[in-house]
């Protein structure tokens, strides 16, 4: 009836990959489970993560979920089960003295928590919920600061409902304590309940879910005619219908549940929107990615109804999320096993659809060489591969363009400063690494690539001197020279945006050496412009400018101030340039980047780097301007 009455055996992960310390952990442990009864404990807890995974809302908050096991052997097998609870008087000597008849109530199944807390914390030091599992079938659970449940039938149920007790404050929205007819439970006493799924209120004004009630929904919903018993009628609504019906708590009468079914009134049911609601809360937050402070999010729309995000965790893991119009987002998860260079700002994972149905990936790993890997429609993710031997600047970028869908050419900086590229092509495979005409980039500048058409490259960097060069690629001459690109003098670590918004027009921005946001263009027919400060904007320091066409004669521009807003402003051929506005009231990292793409040409979406190091996103439709800013997890 003791820890003498077994032992810790150790621990097992069942499911899920996030960061213990940043993660719903559900660790079960076992109980009247004899040292020859293990695999059945071992099953057990295989069909709870089968359920559990399952259940909404939990099926989409699984990149935030993690489950364990604790094997602990006992004595005897099963629990006490008191005949004074109308039990059958058995006992067992079990580890955490697990008893039926709590209270005597025969299914009020409880066990030694302080015990139970003490194991789980020695084993799992970052767990969030314990729940123990009883080896017996008789029915039997219960919630608290831990869980518990029995084998009886329905066992899974049992412990998911019990979940919602220990991990989320639900209350039972059952209307009896001890079956239905018991006295005492006639009318719910006055005063309202901590719990969120239960109430007195029948205000609707002041209902603590009258968010989610519509106004056409009568409050209360559904009353009992008879308080002397539970109401068995059926419900006068749809079901889902959030309202107010009487009967919850374990009282017959006064107390009120958000909805006429829901797993914490029976088994076997979904649980409520507003216990839905409540459970998402409590989880939600930690499917964000809390990300390297100046990493880039770079995005990909391989079509215009889903997008693929990809960033670098704080601990430097390569991860991804994606949305699409028919899910919404799935939430993160790491790439491959993959893990980025941490120098400098850290090597960001640079992406790119070459068609619809593939993406390619790139960085620089933590031996600062270049990696890569792919996913297809058809097959999923490769792992990692290493592309040739370069070895590369701690915390580099690489750039990556697809001229045509069979071909990659790839740029970056060598250890050295070398501006380097290298390619693929469908039918010869990985080219050698090559210095390009003899480049050397400023420390912390990036190689920027653009293709104009299929058989020409133009390639841009910050060179020793802290000005913008360039030089060019074409299929019938070859590279030509680095060339200066006016006088601009630049910070260092300036990246060159460049937009082709037609083939024979390039626009460039970057950042000068006091932080103002700078811009030239080049035109087949005329040449280099000058170089322009835009709008009068300033960059906070390290803060490269993102530039979008969204069509021929219009630009937006994206870039966080020395106040570390978000900013953002346009040039429309009509109009010229507009002043800088802060974009819904966004903050982001100092000299963190600001991502953008359009999916289509009056659609915009942006992602960064919040100022507490979370990814966030936004996005403008024409049809309803900016939205606000969100972290980015799942939805």
């Amino acid at each position: 009836m003791s820890t003498s009455d077994g032992s810790v055996l150790g621990n097992t992960q069942l499911f899920g990959s996030a960061p213990r310390s940043r993660a719903f952990n559900v660790v079960m442990l076992a109980d009247g489970f004899t040292g020859t009864q293990q695999n059945d404990f071992n099953n057990a807890c295989s069909a709870f993560v089968t359920a559990f995974t399952s259940t909404p809302p939990f099926d989409k908050l699984k990149p935030a979920i993690n489950i364990f096991r604790i094997n602990v052997s006992s004595t005897d097998s099963g629990a006490d089960d008191p005949a004074s609870a109308g039990g059958t008087g058995a006992t067992a000597r079990t580890y955490f003295d697990s008893t039926f008849g709590t209270s005597g109530i025969r299914r009020l199944l409880t066990c030694n928590n302080t015990t139970v807390l003490q194991v789980a914390a020695a084993q799992i030091p970052e767990f969030t919920v314990a729940i123990v599992v009883v080896n017996s079938t008789v029915y039997g659970g219960s919630g608290g600061s831990v869980g518990t449940y029995s084998l009886a039938g329905g066992a899974t149920e049992i412990a998911i409902h019990e979940m919602g007790h220990t991990a989320f404050g639900l209350a039972d929205e059952y209307p009896y304590w001890a079956g239905g007819s018991e006295t005492g439970h006639d009318h719910h006493p006055a005063g309202e309940p901590g719990e969120p799924n239960v109430t007195t209120n029948n205000n609707r004004a002041t209902l603590k879910w009258n968010w989610a009630v519509a106004a056409t929904t009568a409050i209360p919903t559904m009353s009992n005619p008879d308080c002397a018993t539970v109401d068995s009628r059926p419900s006068p609504v749809p079901a889902g219908t959030v309202g107010l019906f009487e009967g919850a708590h374990y009282y017959h009468c006064g107390g009120y549940r958000p909805e006429f079914d829901c797993k914490m009134r029976n088994l076997g049911v979904p649980f409520c929107r507003i216990c839905r609601q409540v459970i998402w809360n409590r989880i939600s937050p930690l499917a964000t990615l809390p990300a390297r402070n100046r990493t880039p999010i770079n995005v990909v729309a391989r079509f215009p109804e889903h997008l693929d995000v990809f960033g670098v965790a704080s601990d430097g893991r390569t991860m991804s999320n994606w949305w699409d119009a028919s899910s919404g987002w799935a939430g993160w998860f790491q790439v491959s096993g993959g893990i980025a260079s941490p120098g400098g700002t850290g090597s960001p994972v640079t992406a790119i659809a070459r068609y619809a149905g593939h993406l390619d990936l790139f960085t620089v790993g933590t031996d600062n060489r270049v990696y890569s890997c792919w996913w297809d429609q058809a097959s999923g993710w490769s792992g990692w591969f290493t592309i040739g031997s370069l070895v590369c600047r701690s915390g580099s970028t690489v750039n990556v363009v697809s001229r045509y869908s069979d071909h990659l050419d790839i740029f970056t900086t060598a250890s050295d400063g070398r501006t380097m590229s290298t390619w693929w092509d469908a039918r010869s495979g990985w080219g050698s690494w090559f210095q390009i005409s003899g480049g050397v980039a400023a420390a912390g500048a990036t190689v920027t690539a653009i293709a104009r058409y299929p058989f020409h490259l133009d390639v841009f960097t910050i060179g020793t001197d802290n000005r913008v060069y360039s030089c060019w690629w074409d299929e019938r001459s070859g590279w030509s020279s680095w060339f200066l690109v006016g006088n601009q003098t630049c910070r260092p670590d300036s990246t060159v945006n460049v937009v082709a918004r037609f083939p024979d027009q390039l626009d460039l921005f970057t950042t000068a050496s006091d932080g103002r946001i700078v811009s030239t263009w080049w035109n087949a027919r005329t040449g280099w412009g000058s170089w322009f400060q835009v709008s009068g904007g300033v960059a906070s320091a390290g803060s490269p400018v993102t530039a979008i066409a969204r069509y021929s004669n219009h630009l937006d521009l994206f870039v966080i101030g020395t106040d570390n807003r978000i900013y953002s402003t346009w040039w429309h051929d009509t109009t010229g340039w507009a002043s800088w506005f802060n974009v819904s009231g966004g903050v982001g990292k100092p000299g963190g980047q600001v991502a953008a793409i359009s999916r289509v040409t009056e659609h915009i979406d942006l992602f960064t780097v919040g100022s507490d190091g979370i990814v966030y996103s936004t996005w403008w439709d024409a049809s309803s301007g900016w939205a606000g800013w969100f972290a980015l997890g799942v939805t």
